[in-house]
């Protein structure tokens, strides 16, 4: 049985994309096209940080080493890496960067 579809919006391109829950972010931003960068891929550098504006409980829990990157920038707790994200519903996403 396939997971049911989630919504993620990424605000910056107004784009909407559906996709499996359980998903991670990086595979949904890669596979809709989104205007969302990711350099090391492994929550290390930042560069795919952002603000999750609707469905923050919709994220799966930031790891240790998510968490001590986010905590070393004083990053509010609605930011995240979407490298490290999976989405278990819909969500609303802003693109920061690094």
């Amino acid at each position: 049985m396939n997971p049911a579809p989630v919504q993620v919006h990424f605000l910056l391109d107004d784009l909407l994309v559906e996709a499996p829950a359980g998903t991670r972010l990086q595979d949904i931003a890669d596979a809709a096209g989104a205007d969302l960068t990711f350099a090391c891929r492994s929550g290390s550098c930042g560069t795919c940080r952002v603000r999750v504006t609707a469905g923050l409980d919709h994220c799966s829990p930031a790891g240790p080493e998510e968490r001590d990157f986010l905590d070393a920038l004083k990053a509010p707790a609605d930011h995240r890496l979407a490298c490290q994200v999976a989405v278990h519903g819909d969500v609303t996403l802003e693109v920061l960067g690094p």
